[in-house]
């Protein structure tokens, strides 16, 4: 009898320890709406949340979301990089395969320059600014894959490649999402011309037929 409750005593006190910790990383639902509303339309929507969810705390703020994003990309941009110092490190790579490896080495090293100078500009509200520093990390990893044409880049990079891709995505699509909302506002403010209701004069040579000046 004392052996079943010890039993029970342990499993309760497990379950309160499990609910304690649930609770403990439990977001407001008003976050988790508001990061699966900023995802949605994006390259991987569902891969965006399950990044940028764990770290939202407190209130949600779509430039804290779209830094997290940033910095799941970094992340994937050190995996990368990982996998190809082993390769070049590695004796039995060929030496074709290290000259193209060698290239990728370069062109990830200028990804975190590109990919820091975006969290800057994120930290500054200026997400036209992050998405143009940020686009130039599509570029840099377009040069990787080129560099091992016509055979493809190794499976371990690849796989890395892959991720970056879907990662980088979202973070092209919310940035440019955010600098739109950006330009609207500016607008409104009448912070920024808005050349679509900007209409020139009619033409003194409309209806004239032959030669006509201005």
């Amino acid at each position: 009898m004392s052996f079943t409750k010890n039993i029970v005593l342990i499993v309760s006190i497990s379950s309160l320890f499990l609910l304690h910790s649930t609770n403990a990383i439990h977001l407001p639902v008003a976050v988790e709406t508001e990061v699966t509303k900023l995802c949605k339309g994006t390259t991987d929507s569902i891969l965006c949340v399950k990044t940028i969810l764990p770290q939202m705390h407190g209130n949600f703020n779509a430039y804290t979301a779209l830094e997290a994003e940033i910095i799941a990309a970094k992340n994937q941009v050190v995996k990368a990089s990982t996998v190809i110092d082993s390769l070049l490190k590695n004796p039995t790579t060929p030496k074709g395969l290290k000259d193209s490896l060698a290239i990728c080495q370069n062109q990830y090293g200028a990804m975190v320059d590109s990919v820091n100078e975006a969290i800057a500009a994120v930290t500054k509200h200026d997400a036209w600014s992050a998405n143009m520093k940020f686009s130039a990390v599509v570029s840099y990893r377009q040069t990787c894959d080129e560099a091992f044409e016509p055979e493809l880049p190794p499976t371990n990079l690849s796989n890395e490649e892959t991720t970056l891709k879907l990662v980088g995505g979202n973070v092209l699509d919310i940035s440019k999402g955010l600098e739109d909302i950006e330009i609207a506002n500016m607008k409104k403010k009448g912070m920024m011309t808005d050349y679509s209701k900007i209409t020139s004069p009619p033409s003194k040579c409309l209806h004239v037929v032959g030669s006509c000046t201005e």
